[in-house]
């Protein structure tokens, strides 16, 4: 993040300059600061927008038009490229013109490489009458008229060039060379030369010393005046400050001496803050250690009754309430060696014998016509142990009462489960596949 606002600062420098240079039409040296600091942040939309204007003010409509394209897919939110292409487009006889300039002005170029000078005169006045500011048809245009030593006319082209860009490099350089054939260097030389120079005093030249007049009455009372207030100004200017710099300097210690109380309060506020926190703290270990104590007291309490209750319920032969409160045990909850030794004496005979008793039971229920019963029973005994028998007697059940879903769920489970039992066949069978 420190970084991309450094290079937006960069870029935000280089655009100020550039459009300091752009203000003095200096468009050669602001297009170049200008790319720089899109080079910087590409982001830069006021940059890329007076880019674009200064290679409109060129003759350079393309390029204009490339720069404003870009910087409204950039940010079309409250551009003024919009506007420019907006303006453009209101007039199509404006793209027409420039495409025609620029066929014109690569045909001058070419038949300026293959010794046709006249040809490309020709057609750079007709691109300069169609774009009076087409800065590179201006320069070539010289250029030929310098090869043919028409130095006027040339001349007249570099100037067009420089009244719109002025420090454009390759016009000032041919600028110089035109003066230097026509004469034109020196005679501004000598008139730089008279402007700055001193004529030396002859025999003839008479000194008239100039006349004393007296000073009026007015005249003192006015300097007296003027002494009056200089003298208030230096006062005000220094023996003023430096008696308010008396003043401050006692006030700047007393307010020191109060800043230094006021340090060694707070800094005692601090430590009986931070003794607070740790005293706070401290509390806090100790009320969550009593929680977990009464919180692990009231589970082995609870864990403890549940025990108790299922051997009295298997002891008393109430096999149903023994199991159901067996299946809403969670064994890996009791970790006391005592309450493990307990629960794993309540776990050999549940789920070695009286998984089958209930299964029995539901049997019995089921002969004598109670299939609701006989469901429930049959429920505890699968829940206590996953026997494929009574899985299957289950899964037949409810085949028989009508619930097929609950039946083919318990057939899946029997082949899934016990693959190797006898019970898996039957199962297949019975669930159709």
């Amino acid at each position: 993040m420190k970084y991309d606002v450094t290079l937006e600062r960069i870029a935000n420098c280089y655009y100020n300059l550039g459009l300091e240079r752009a203000r003095l039409r200096d468009l050669s040296g602001a297009a170049e600061l200008l790319k720089r600091a899109l080079l910087f942040d590409k982001y830069q939309k006021d940059a890329r927008n007076l880019l674009g204007l200064i290679f409109f003010e060129c003759g350079e409509t393309a390029d204009a038009l490339v720069q404003w394209i870009i910087s409204m897919n950039l940010l079309p939110d409250d551009n003024i490229a919009d506007h420019y292409l907006d303006e453009i487009q209101r007039k199509p006889a404006i793209l027409r013109i420039c495409s025609d300039n620029v066929h014109r002005y690569n045909q001058a170029l070419d038949y300026a490489q293959h010794n046709n000078e006249d040809l490309a005169v020709m057609q750079l006045n007709q691109v300069i009458q169609d774009c009076p500011n087409y800065v590179k048809a201006h320069i070539l245009l010289s250029l030929l008229y310098m090869k043919r030593e028409v130095f006027v006319k040339a001349g007249r082209s570099l100037y067009t060039v420089l009244k719109i860009d002025r420090n454009n490099p390759k016009a000032l350089v041919l600028m110089d060379e035109v003066k230097q054939r026509t004469g034109r260097a020196e005679v501004e030389a000598n008139r730089l030369r008279n402007a700055f120079s001193h004529r030396q005093m002859t025999d003839d030249d008479v000194l008239i010393p100039r006349e004393v007049r007296q000073v009026s009455l007015w005249n003192v009372l006015l300097y007296v005046l003027l002494g009056f207030g200089l003298a208030i100004l230096c006062f005000k200017l220094l023996i003023l400050p430096a008696y308010t710099r008396s003043l401050n300097a006692g006030k700047n210690q007393e307010l020191i001496l109060y800043t230094e109380k006021l340090d060694a309060a707070n800094s005692q506020l601090n430590s009986l803050q931070s003794e607070r926190d740790q005293l706070q703290s401290q509390y806090d270990d100790a009320r969550s250690q009593l929680d977990s104590y009464e919180n692990q007291n009231a589970s082995f309490k609870s864990q403890y009754q549940t025990l108790t209750k299922i051997s009295a319920s298997y002891q008393s032969g109430d096999l149903v309430t023994a199991a159901e409160l067996y299946t809403q045990l969670d064994p890996a909850s009791i970790t006391d060696e005592s309450l493990l030794s307990m629960f794993s004496g309540i776990k050999s005979y549940m789920e070695g014998s009286v998984y089958q008793r209930l299964a029995d039971l539901g049997t019995k229920a089921w002969n004598s016509g109670s299939l609701q019963q006989a469901r429930a029973y049959y429920q505890l005994s699968v829940q206590l142990r996953s026997d494929p028998a009574n899985m299957y007697l289950l899964a037949r059940l409810y085949q028989r009462m009508g619930d097929t879903e609950n039946a083919n769920k318990l057939f899946d489970q029997i082949v899934g489960e016990h693959p190797d039992s006898p019970y898996a066949e039957r199962a297949r069978g019975a669930r159709g596949y």
